[in-house]
């Protein structure tokens, strides 16, 4: 299972790369985005009904690559409009951070956890506290914009945190970021709108919230049961 999942792992890095790099719609998208964008808007409109699912493919598929997809969120703005590129962006988001984590559990868990957590006590400790607050961990992960969303995916999976705390967190967390590349690209302008980035602002404050509280008023939590 794990060759198979390596292969897999290799395949979609390959092809992305390829894509990208090997291809003359990706040297297009790297030396003039404007009209790669403008491009992508005129596909989509011929291909209504599969142009959603292909975009969350390629999201997907990004994502397990460990490439960024911030380009593919303004591309979504481009094509699909700020409301649905947002709600695509965040399909792809989702998707791509499940399949990450799937494959980083897959292949690496079981190894990490008999090597280095058997001999390391404290290294268990830290993956028990992040089972317990996995939700706060992915939602803290995507606030801060600090690690890299396709290399957080894997990073948890190779810890207790559970699927349904990757899904939800990275929905809710990813709202600002996305929200801003989507908005570039359906021509919002939004460096030009200083109220929609106090809106992201505030918004990605408040999301950060429960995840300060967490930490700095333990005991709130565990009146409801949270340890």
């Amino acid at each position: 299972m794990r060759v198979v999942l390596v292969v897999v792992l290799a395949g979609l890095v390959a092809t992305a790369v390829y894509l990208l790099f090997g291809t003359e719609w990706g040297a297009r998208l790297r030396q003039d985005p404007h009209a790669a964008g403008a491009e992508f808007a005129a596909w989509v409109a011929g291909h209504p009904v599969s142009a959603p699912a292909i975009f969350v493919g390629l999201y997907v598929l990004a994502a397990c690559s460990m490439l960024p997809v911030w380009w593919l969120q303004i591309l979504a703005g481009y094509g699909f409009g700020m409301y649905a590129g947002v709600g695509w962006s965040l399909a792809g988001a989702m998707l791509g951070a499940l399949a990450s984590f799937a494959m980083s559990r897959g292949l690496l868990a079981h190894w990490v956890r008999e090597t280095f957590e058997a001999r390391h006590a404290k290294l268990k400790q830290i993956d028990e506290k992040m089972g317990h607050n996995g939700l706060m961990v992915v939602m803290a992960a995507r606030l801060t914009h600090v690690i890299p969303f396709g290399v957080s995916n894997y990073v948890f999976g190779l810890t207790r945190i559970n699927w349904i705390e990757v899904a939800i967190g990275t929905v809710l967390g990813n709202v600002p970021a996305i929200s801003l590349y989507v908005a570039t690209g359906a021509g919002w302008r939004p460096w030009e709108n200083w109220r929609f980035l106090a809106v992201l602002g505030v918004l990605n404050v408040v999301l950060l919230v429960p995840v300060g509280l967490r930490y700095w008023k333990p005991g709130a939590f565990k009146r409801i049961g949270v340890e």
